[in-house]
């Protein structure tokens, strides 16, 4: 049965009264990170996780936000291949000790590879960059040095790292400039241990052979995975909305906690 029809009458009121009352004044620029923290918040209880795989940390953004607004007190590992982005980060979370960086970037296989750092830092990637579709960061998406970097693998990361020994419900962060279908081909068997992540998706390509937003939400789907949440975006992006956050969850476990039914059985025949 849906854990939505098993709750009791007095539930579903309170619930409806929350709705009811639920006003809170927010800045229209963060609304997106307001709805996404109510969102973490919900699912890291619902499915116990017990480690944040972080990969693409920039001056972490993302690590605060878990720390400070999400309430997340479990092991993070934050994934950084630049080196100034490195160091900042080692400044900044120095006495958390549940935290971890790994000074790399992460793809298919391991090895070296080139990083493009960009004249906006958010923006640098292992891909080349494109100005063909818009000019509207071509100030910012553009070269402004090359550093020689290691590359790992997602399934290395998950076996070898000690915060990563014993985690079995981990969340994955991607925010890797449109190298996330990579990422993804390293997980391997890792995979099975994911039991939600969230990636961005380009709607405007800005790098040569970055996967569409269409593209990648597909490939996450025959992974496993099921859509869960969309926050809202960059109002700014208007109408030529640019990327997107989007949250999924594995249906191995929607299916375990009753969201969802097993493939090829009815949920009726089931709970009979």
């Amino acid at each position: 049965m849906h854990p939505a029809k098993r709750r009791s009458t007095g539930q579903r009121l309170r619930d409806r009264i929350g709705r009811t009352l639920d006003y809170r004044v927010v800045r229209w620029m963060r609304l997106g990170d307001t709805q996404q923290v109510w969102y973490l918040r919900r699912l890291f209880a619902m499915l116990d996780i017990d480690l944040v795989v972080d990969v693409g940390g920039n001056l972490g953004q993302y690590a605060c936000l878990l720390r400070e607004r999400v309430n997340f007190r479990g092991p993070l590992i934050t994934v950084e291949p630049m080196p100034d982005m490195a160091a900042a980060l080692r400044r900044r979370f120095a006495g958390d000790t549940k935290w971890a960086l790994l000074p790399c970037a992460l793809g298919s296989e391991p090895g070296r590879m080139r990083l493009n750092i960009m004249q906006g830092h958010e923006l640098s990637s292992l891909l080349t960059p494109s100005n063909a579709a818009t000019d509207r960061l071509d100030q910012f998406n553009k070269v402004r040095e090359q550093v020689e970097v290691q590359v790992s693998t997602l399934s290395q990361l998950l076996l070898e790292h000690p915060l990563a020994q014993g985690a079995r419900n981990i969340y994955l962060k991607l925010d890797v400039q449109g190298y996330e279908l990579r990422v993804l081909a390293g997980a391997a068997a890792g995979l099975r241990q994911i039991a939600a992540l969230q990636a961005e998706a380009s709607v405007i390509p800005l790098y040569e052979g970055a996967p569409t937003y269409h593209e990648l939400m597909r490939e996450i789907d025959a992974l496993g995975f099921q859509l869960s949440f969309i926050p809202a975006h960059n109002y700014t992006q208007v109408p030529d909305m640019v990327d997107f956050d989007c949250h999924f969850v594995s249906r191995d476990r929607l299916i375990t906690l009753g969201y969802l039914c097993q493939p090829a059985t009815s949920c009726t025949s089931s709970q009979g």
